[in-house]
């Protein structure tokens, strides 16, 4: 197993990648249940359907004013709390060498406290010892170098995307449009590119499309070698089934694109559907 693989580093990451972009979609899941703070994932559905609806991360969608109107008050207490101390870090992260940011990160979520309390202490023991070489580690880095927590947080980022790619395997990463600013792939899949979920709905309705279509851009301009964009022609909403329109943005693209018809997948019977739906409830809850 990699260091940066282990679930303890994993957590410190996902941390400091939202520090340094509060759009990304997953981090913001891991950090705000590591350590637990009484967010779950009945929690984070209901800011995702909000999320969904606005069209923006979930970190926005916690400070939206009709938050209060999709997530339990004494939940969504906890969600301000942790964006508040997220705002804070990404502040003192621009301004501030590594090592007090850190330190005073850690304290303030209480991490050490949070492992003694949830694994056997040898464990718990061997987990914070490599936290405490990965701020050592950081913290030396940007001593040498003169960098922020937020430029160290950048390369950190990348080094750990690299080392995910030189275990190889097959493996595809999933992500917003949001949280995909700034990232590369070699080949990229942009899914659902239809009237009314880019541009979304209220978008259109509003008439501020052209935010929608920066958010396409950046989608497209993540490809280094292929890029592929699919559509619906129906969905199912509730037991209807409905008409999809292709974006607005595919014919914006031109006449240089390669189009082929796909084959729809058969439908999926209830226990299945029930089971993958589980499956990415567990994934939302932070299980590692």
């Amino acid at each position: 197993q990699s260091f940066f693989d282990k679930a303890e580093i994993k957590d410190l990451v996902a941390w400091l990648r939202l520090i340094a972009n509060s759009d990304d979609d997953p981090a913001f899941i891991r950090a705000v249940t590591t350590p637990r703070r009484g967010v779950g994932s009945t929690t984070l559905e209901a800011l995702g359907r909000l999320a969904g609806v606005r069209h923006a991360s979930l970190f926005a969608a916690a400070f939206d004013a009709a938050a209060e109107s999709y997530v339990n008050p004494k939940q969504l207490d906890a969600v301000l709390e942790f964006g508040q101390l997220i705002n804070k870090l990404e502040w003192r992260a621009q301004r501030e060498l590594a090592r007090q940011v850190l330190e005073d990160m850690l304290h303030a979520i209480g991490y050490e406290a949070w492992l003694f309390d949830s694994f056997d202490p040898r464990e718990a023991e061997s987990k914070w010892a490599n936290v405490r070489d990965f701020v050592d580690w950081l913290s030396r880095k940007g001593e040498e170098e003169s960098k922020t927590l937020l430029e160290l947080t950048q390369a950190v980022a990348l080094i750990s995307m690299l080392d995910k790619s030189e275990e190889g395997g097959d493996q595809v990463q999933l992500a917003t449009l949001h949280a995909a600013k700034g990232l590369e792939f070699k080949h990229v899949f942009l899914v659902g590119v239809e009237e009314g979920i880019l541009p979304h709905r209220e978008s259109i309705e509003a008439g501020t499309v052209e935010e929608e279509r920066r958010l396409m851009y950046v989608g497209i301009t993540r490809a280094e070698r292929s890029l592929s964009i699919s559509y619906c022609e129906r969905r199912k909403m509730g037991k209807e089934w409905r008409e999809c329109e292709p974006s607005r943005f595919i014919a914006e693209l031109g006449d240089d694109l390669k189009r082929s018809v796909g084959k729809a997948a058969e439908p999926t019977d209830r226990a299945s559907g029930a089971a993958r739906l589980a499956q990415m409830r567990a994934l939302l809850a932070g299980t590692k």
